[in-house]
Formats: structure tokens, sequence, C-alpha cells
């Protein structure tokens, strides 16, 4: 139904092209489509297709076919739910919480044992480090190393730490992504970068975080 692009851009591409000056905002583009303008839902579905794919491929679904689907229920739940936006916040946001509630659905119906938290720390609403060697080192054993590391997480961790290094949302969206506190947000990143830190310190016997 969709069109699925192979290749993704990058986030700041896509934000740069979102924001150009001579396009309608996210807001206005949904506005016109519920008043009957198509050629809307296309440009905001264009727009935003690259990031949806790169995220839900960093959920770890793993299943191309998977993939697709829940791509597809997303876009299909924007439609439905197109006229109930209200623009209090970045449509990508938005745009990732239907995408996460699609997969998180469908993982209590086939694998509800992923489903388990693995947080084992409160924090208060404090500021968390930011740990990502591969923006300081353009090496792609760094990133097969940082790819192994994330399977360790759960995948709350998982998506936490990706919607911050990869899409760049502040912790306040995410929280809103996922539906939980801020603090509880805080809690699975910094437990994801200790539990990263500790995994790459093991594996790295090259020294390539050196």
């Amino acid at each position: 139904m969709f069109e699925r692009k192979k290749k993704f851009n990058t986030a700041a591409e896509t934000r740069t092209d979102a924001a150009g000056d001579n396009l309608p905002g996210d807001a206005e583009l949904l506005k016109a489509f519920c008043n009957g303008d198509e050629k809307s839902f296309e440009l905001l579905y264009y727009r935003y297709r690259n990031l949806l794919f790169s995220y839900l491929n960093n959920m770890g679904i793993n299943n191309p076919h998977e993939v697709d689907e829940v791509f597809e229920e997303t876009w299909l739940r924007v439609i439905e739910k197109a006229s109930k936006y209200r623009d209090d916040g970045k449509f990508s946001a938005w745009l990732f919480r239907i995408a996460r509630n699609i997969f998180i659905d469908r993982l209590r119906k086939n694998k509800p044992a992923l489903l388990a938290d693995k947080d084992a720390e409160n924090v208060q609403d404090e500021a968390v480090t930011e740990f990502s060697p591969e923006k300081d080192v353009g090496n792609r054993d760094i990133r097969v190393m940082i790819n192994r590391a994330l399977e360790t997480l759960s995948p709350e961790q998982k998506e936490v730490f990706l919607l911050r290094e990869e899409q760049e949302l502040s912790f306040r969206e995410i929280a809103d992504i996922q539906e939980c506190s801020l603090g509880t947000v805080l809690s699975r990143m910094r437990y994801a970068l200790k539990k990263l830190r500790l995994f790459l310190t093991e594996i790295d016997t090259g020294g390539l975080l050196k």
C-alpha cells in the first residue's frame, strides 16, 4: 500500500526538509488533508517515511514483513486520527507514539516475554550524560559493537537510547511516546548508558574506544 524506500536519509536531513522555508508545517498539512487535500497527506508521508522506517528497524523487529505491516498500519492510524491531532509538539513524536503502540500490541499477542522491563534504578529528574561513540569515531567496527551492545538492553531502554541519540528527541518527547513519566525515561537512559559502557568495555579487545 505504502511505498517503502530502502535507503534512509538521516534525521537531520529529514528535519531540514520538513522545516524548509517554503514548505507548510506538519499541522497545516494534516489540517489540509482533513479538508480533502490528499496531496497534503502525500507530502507529509514522504517527509517522514524514512524516519519511521528507521525507527521501526531500530525497534528490533528483525523481520522486513513485520516492519512493513507496522509501517502501513501506522499511516492508516494517522489517517484515522488526523482530525484529532493537536499541534502541541513535534509531529514525529506523535507518529512514533502511534507506531510504538501498534508494535507493542503486536508483541503482546506474539511475544509477551519481550515486554519485560528490566529497569532497576529510580532516578530524579536530572540530566543524563549522552553516550554516542559513533558520532566521534567514524568506524564501522564501532557501529557493529554498539549494535551488539544494544541487543543486551530491554526494548524500552533501547528505544530511549535510539530516540535520543539517532532521532534527537528530547526526554520529554520520549516520555510522551512511551507514555510514562520523565523520571522513568531518565532511569531507562541512565541504565542503558551504564550497561552499554560495561558491555563495550568488555568486548573492546582491540582498543577501538580508547
